[in-house]
């Protein structure tokens, strides 16, 4: 697989590379200087020196306690679903890596639909959102949660407001907080960023009311619901995530599993998870990562190709994630078969 920074660093995380001596190190004295500010500000939240804002809506939170990558998106989508049928639903991104600003709220889609051609403008998470939710719900990008919330509460009559990421923003008080938590990777090396994944310590789960396990094909998934029960006294709910389909995003046409020779790439969190998943279909002559919300210009897509006629192999697989992002990229290309991996996923509790 292609290694970036960012790529080098998640194997330091999940204990895949080990740093040399001088790295560890700096690492764990910048944990240090972290670990503490976000002790400080979680104690001054605890002792109402800070106040979180309560909004006129229920808020309901799906968050992480790490670094992106856990699948909380389709969770969010799930949700909103089923909460729309009874209550007005809008959904709240941060918008990480849009380049509209994020300062002010955005209206990326409303009842009258979808205001972006592609994810490149509003962000890949949000523009996905709005592709897969029903048509009564709202979805809103800004880091300012409270005044996105106060937007769809007002213009549009959000009765639930279901924030995509917000664990570690503590401005806006969250009526329900769901934890979600990959059933493999978990917290990696338990170490708070930048030496490990964790943006929070792991005692503050105590602030969520339910814990989701994403399992994305762990075989051992059975040893992580015990790992639960035994460390957190909390309800737990199972995301069941396995690949649906894949097919051409240029045509729209089902591509069937065969032994072609591919190209896979994508920009996403945990990148080895989607090529295990790709596995399942082809034969991987090269997998490369770019950085998570990695922003695709041409120069990528030329590449891309570039790569792809040194091994004279035709097809790219990617994620609906980064299919957003390049779709207007590739319309014109004819020669080469750009392919969409889709993922489905079931929520269940588990007793």
């Amino acid at each position: 697989m292609t290694k970036n920074i960012k790529t080098y660093f998640q194997d330091i995380h999940y204990s895949r590379q080990k740093p040399n001596f001088a790295l560890s190190s700096l690492l764990k004295i910048a944990e240090f200087f972290y670990k503490n500010v976000i002790n400080f500000k979680n104690f001054l939240y605890e002792k109402n020196i800070l106040i979180e804002k309560k909004v006129g809506a229920y808020v309901i939170c799906v968050g992480n306690l790490t670094t992106g990558g856990v699948g909380k998106t389709p969770i969010v989508a799930a949700l909103a679903d089923e909460i729309s049928k009874n209550k007005k639903v809008a959904i709240i991104s941060r918008g990480y890596g849009a380049k509209l600003s994020n300062k002010i709220p955005n209206v990326i889609k409303d009842s009258k639909g979808l205001k972006f051609k592609d994810g490149s403008m509003c962000g890949d998470e949000p523009f996905q959102l709005a592709k897969k939710v029903n048509d009564s719900v709202i979805v809103i990008t800004s880091k300012n949660r409270i005044a996105a919330c106060e937007l769809a509460i007002i213009k549009y009559g959000a009765e639930v407001i279901i924030l995509d990421d917000g664990f570690s923003n503590r401005t806006l008080k969250k009526d329900k907080i769901f934890l979600a938590i990959d059933s493999k990777m978990r917290f990696g090396n338990n170490h708070l960023l930048p030496f490990g994944p964790l943006r929070e310590p792991i005692k503050e789960i105590k602030r969520a009311d339910e814990i989701i396990l994403v399992n994305k094909g762990d075989k051992d998934f059975s040893g992580a619901v015990n790992w639960v029960k035994d460390n957190f006294n909390l309800p737990i709910k199972q995301c069941q995530m396995f690949p649906k389909k894949i097919y051409n995003m240029q045509t729209g046409a089902l591509v069937k599993k065969n032994t072609d020779r591919v190209i896979s790439f994508c920009a996403i969190g945990q990148p080895i998870q989607f090529f295990d998943f790709v596995e399942k279909f082809y034969h991987q002559e090269l997998k490369i990562a770019f950085d998570d919300h990695h922003q695709y210009t041409f120069d990528d897509i030329k590449d891309l190709i570039k790569k792809a006629d040194e091994l004279n192999i035709k097809v790219f697989v990617t994620t609906q994630k980064d299919e957003t992002k390049i779709k207007n990229l590739i319309k014109d290309i004819s020669n080469y078969s750009f392919c969409t991996l889709e993922l489905e996923n079931i929520i269940k509790e588990v007793n």
